[in-house]
């Protein structure tokens, strides 16, 4: 009985094994193809002699049979750059790999952009090709390769010209030396590594266009769960700061965007202009927009918008914003924003109090997702003199002669919110937007253009906001 039991046990197992064995075949069919998560491998915008992220892809083996691929061999990787790990395993030609019926394999691929010494960037193609049981297929690969100039640790000690001929790549910090002027010429492009911050104790002047604007933003092309592109992503560098000892700053046609901290204004002497920005947006930031101090500002036709905490903190000084849209609408963390977008302060908090002499905020849009946007922070005995003309202003209604001809608590019927998830905005007007028409004329005539160059004194008054509404 026993030994019979025993013989049971061993046909059961045999059987076993030989079903093992069987559903382990590897086929030599050539008509059973591989197939892939993507038939094509792309990477952004990447820096020369600088590796890529890493892109991970799937080789699905779809069919009812194993198989061995013979053969999968990066085809000119010298030239491309491209690196390959399949299964764990580098090198550009893998022999033998095997991969069982409805199974897959994991499949990484990064590259290092060779330098072409052109400011125009280049396409990088290469391919993987696989050979199974004499069946040829190919994997598709291309980057796009861009050349840098890389400035780690740069100290700019007399007047500079930063040309477009390459973008650059800031590693940890421009500092501009007092008494020096860095100037940088339309068309130019900074990217900035993590923390990087530009430290200006001199002067700045960018001389972006309309055409060919000045951007200043984080260095990363790639995207956030291959679905949310890195630009859209907050707090990716430090930030701008203007010291004490700096004045006549110039940002004009100026983006600066992903940081953590956009512009930082330290406390100056109001005689004395701290900074103009003419046509220059600041967006998407992890901590606030600007912060000014004590500090002497004009800024026409600009875009503040979405940041975690505020997008403008004026803190004492003289202030005039003229045809400004303030739009904060940022919704990345999980926490939600609790602060305004817009404070304006005489009200130190350390130390003693600052005179606010001057802020006009006139023909300008200032709205956002929280129930108050505005927030008007006074101590007594010092002066706080500010007035609002012609704006949408979502906040607590104030009336009196410091707010004239104000539009409160209506939706400016912005053209574009993130509608698909992907962190896009377009602060332009749609119609029926209550901005339409409905700016102070008087003030435009010191702004007849908007932010994108297009007229404002047309037959009709002009729209409240940076951006003129066309029909």
């Amino acid at each position: 009985m026993r030994k019979f039991i025993y013989l049971i046990i061993y046909t059961v197992l045999s059987l076993a094994f030989i079903t093992c064995s069987n559903d382990d075949d590897f086929s030599s069919d050539g008509n059973l193809p591989l197939t892939f998560s993507s038939d094509l491998i792309s990477f952004d915008t990447i820096f020369s002699e600088i590796d890529s992220p890493t892109r991970k892809f799937k080789i699905y083996n779809k069919n009812n049979n194993s198989l061995i691929i013979q053969s999968i061999e990066l085809m000119n990787p010298k030239k491309s750059g491209f690196r390959m790990n399949i299964d764990g395993e580098n090198g550009s030609i893998i022999s033998s790999v095997e991969i069982l019926k409805k199974d897959s394999l994991f499949g990484f691929i990064e590259v290092t952009a060779p330098s072409s010494n052109s400011e125009i960037p280049i396409l990088i193609k290469d391919s993987i090709k696989f050979t199974t049981n004499g069946n040829v297929q190919y994997l598709q690969l291309q980057a796009i390769g861009q050349d840098v100039y890389i400035w780690k640790g740069e100290r700019i000690t007399r007047d500079t010209l930063i040309t477009k001929r390459k973008p650059l790549l800031i590693y940890d910090s421009i500092v501009i030396d007092n008494k020096a002027t860095a100037t940088i010429e339309a068309g130019v492009k900074i990217f900035m590594k993590n923390n990087a911050t530009i430290e200006v104790h001199g002067s700045l002047k960018a001389e972006g266009s309309i055409e060919e604007p000045v951007i200043i933003r984080g260095e990363r092309f790639d995207k956030f769960d291959n679905v949310i592109p890195y630009d859209n992503i907050p707090g990716q560098w430090g930030g701008i700061r203007f010291h004490p000892e700096s004045y006549n700053n110039r940002l004009e046609n100026t983006n600066i965007r992903n940081a953590e901290r956009g512009i930082t204004f330290y406390a100056s002497n109001t005689k004395y202009k701290k900074a103009t920005l003419i046509n220059t947006s600041v967006q998407n930031t992890s901590e606030y927009g600007v912060l000014a101090s004590n500090s002497n500002i004009d800024a026409i036709n600009c875009l503040f918008s979405n940041s975690n905490g505020t997008l403008l903190t004026l803190n004492g000084g003289e202030y005039s914003f003229l045809h400004c849209t303030m739009a904060n609408y940022f919704s990345w963390f999980s926490s939600f924003r609790t602060k305004e977008s817009i404070i304006i302060s005489n009200n130190s908090k350390i130390g003693k109090d600052t005179p606010l002499d001057k802020c006009d905020i006139i023909n300008s849009i200032i709205y956002g997702t929280i129930k108050k946007e505005l927030a008007l922070d006074s101590t007594a005995n010092t002066t706080f003199n500010y007035q609002f003309r012609s704006c949408i202003i979502k906040a607590e209604e104030s009336t009196g002669p410091l707010f004239s001809n104000i539009i409160w608590n209506t939706d400016p019927s912005f053209l574009y919110l993130n509608n698909e998830g992907y962190y896009f905005y377009n602060f332009e007007l749609k119609s029926p937007s209550p901005a339409i028409d409905k700016a102070d004329r008087t003030y435009s005539e010191r702004a007849p253009f908007d932010i994108k160059g297009r007229s404002r004194l047309s037959d009709t008054n002009p729209d409240i906001g940076c951006y003129e509404w066309i029909k």
